[in-house]
């Protein structure tokens, strides 16, 4: 019996020990990431100092500050927040996010959101043509009520709300900041969604991603894949594959 006991209190601290570091109240702290190197933050407007060697930082709130001395992995997906740090990939899907790295480790940057700024520590240091191209042309923003063509202009932002539209052909990237439209979308690589309560019915899709909460979606097939990469980190959003 005491061998067993000793067994179990054994195996409990190891689950404990190696369980993940998750912020799901409060307006930050202290962490080393030595105790348990993956960190979520689902909370907003907090200050986190991240010391040692962090594996995967993953930010779905919004408007914190972050120090972190050195992470394998980030991704963000909430928005405004300010991020100084050493890490090895970069990955922004929120938007307004202002992310300093260390210039030396050289991370690898994947920026799906918009007006974020990404850029080294140092002003000498100019970011990557891979990072932002300063001259990449910005989404078109979409006008309700009005049908968009894809084959034409493959981009689009919807940063309003409460209005109907309508996108033909295969776009290439769709970003959805307003809430509560009703969109309907023949074919799209990628779709960002980062406002709430919006109707969205599509085609094809290759990826949908989603920050905002209580939005429905329906989809019927990938594009250029087999099955669509999904994902939701708001609350509430449904999210469905339709014949």
């Amino acid at each position: 019996m005491r061998t067993l006991l000793a067994l179990l209190l054994i195996m409990g601290t190891a689950a404990v020990a190696h369980a993940d570091k998750t912020y799901d109240e409060g307006d930050g702290g202290t962490w080393d990431c030595k105790n348990d190197p993956n960190i979520t933050i689902n909370v907003g407007d907090g200050t986190f100092t991240f010391k040692g060697a962090c594996t995967q930082v993953t930010v779905n709130g919004g408007e914190n500050k972050l120090t972190i001395e050195g992470v394998g992995s980030i991704t963000v997906n909430g928005n405004d927040n300010v991020i100084t740090l050493a890490a090895d990939h970069i990955q922004i899907n929120g938007n307004n996010n202002k992310v300093t790295y260390k210039a030396a480790r050289a991370p690898k940057i994947t920026n799906l959101g918009e007006r974020n700024v990404v850029a080294a520590d140092k002003a000498a240091d100019k970011p990557a043509a891979k990072d932002k191209p300063a001259d990449k042309p910005a989404d078109k923003p979409a006008d309700a009520g009005n049908v968009q063509d894809c084959a034409k202009t493959p981009t689009a932002a919807i940063t309003s709300g409460n209005g109907t539209y309508k996108f033909t052909g295969t776009c290439t990237k769709i970003a959805v900041t307003g809430g509560e439209n009703t969109i309907t979308i023949e074919n799209v690589n990628h779709l960002a969604v980062n406002g709430g309560k919006n109707h969205i019915d599509i085609g094809g899709a290759d990826k949908i991603a989603v920050v905002g909460s209580d939005n429905n979606i329906t989809y019927k097939k990938g594009v250029t894949v087999a099955k669509p990469k999904v994902s939701s980190v708001g609350k509430n959003n449904k999210i469905d594959k339709v014949k």
